[in-house]
Parts: C-alpha cells; structure tokens; sequence
C-alpha cells in the first residue's frame, strides 16, 4: 500500500515511452485487463507510470552506447516545456564510429526530452 502511495505522490513524469511499440502493447494489453475487471483502473495507471520511470531510468544509467543521426533534410522543429520535437528526412543512424545501424527513407520523428529527475536538474 505504501508503494502505491509512493508512485501515486510522485510528480508526473513524461509518458512518452507508452508511444513506442512496446508501450502500445502494453498499453493494450492493461486495457483488456481492466475490460475483463483483471485489474483497477488505478493499477493500470500505475503500470504504465511505472514502465515510463523503468525505461527513462534503463536508458539513463544501463545504456552506454550512442547513435549519430544523419539526416538529408531537418524538415521542421519546436521546442517548448523543455522538450524538442524534429521531423527529419531520409534519416540514416551511425555508431560513433560511423557504422551504419539503419536507414530509413522518408519521415522520422525525434522527441527529446529533459529524462533527468525534478530534483536533479
């Protein structure tokens, strides 16, 4: 019970890793959960606030390798609260040594965002 008051009380996190596949997935998944009443609607909210803290928190500390995006064309950007948006064109990702990981020809959709805590930044 503490646990649930512990991640209920914490100041919202971003969501944007329930955008991923993954996260779509899962999302899905909890849903049909809470349709055939498996779980609350408030452990499926918990669910998914905790999968975004698990992946931000993955990607922090457990992730040392970094990708280099080369792209033809930046073709728009914004940046507001402290999170960039870039729409790139024929976008091509590298190693830091130059190898090329994957090519995708048309759109790609970067959002960035400040993954550091509150108490952090």
């Amino acid at each position: 019970d503490s646990l649930l008051q512990e991640i209920i009380g914490r100041e919202m996190s971003y969501t944007l890793y329930q955008g991923t596949r993954i996260g779509q997935a899962l999302k899905e998944a909890l849903e049909e959960m809470e349709e055939y009443e498996q779980i609350s609607p408030t452990a499926r909210r918990i669910i998914l606030r905790k999968f975004d803290d698990v992946i931000c928190d993955t990607l922090e500390n457990k992730v040392d390798t970094s990708l280099v995006m080369r792209a033809d064309r930046l073709w728009s950007f914004r940046f507001c609260d402290s999170v960039w948006q870039l729409l790139l064109k024929n976008v091509e990702f590298l190693t830091e040594s130059g190898n090329l990981v994957a090519s995708v020809n048309g759109k790609v959709k970067v959002v960035a965002c400040d993954a550091r805590k509150p108490d952090k930044r």
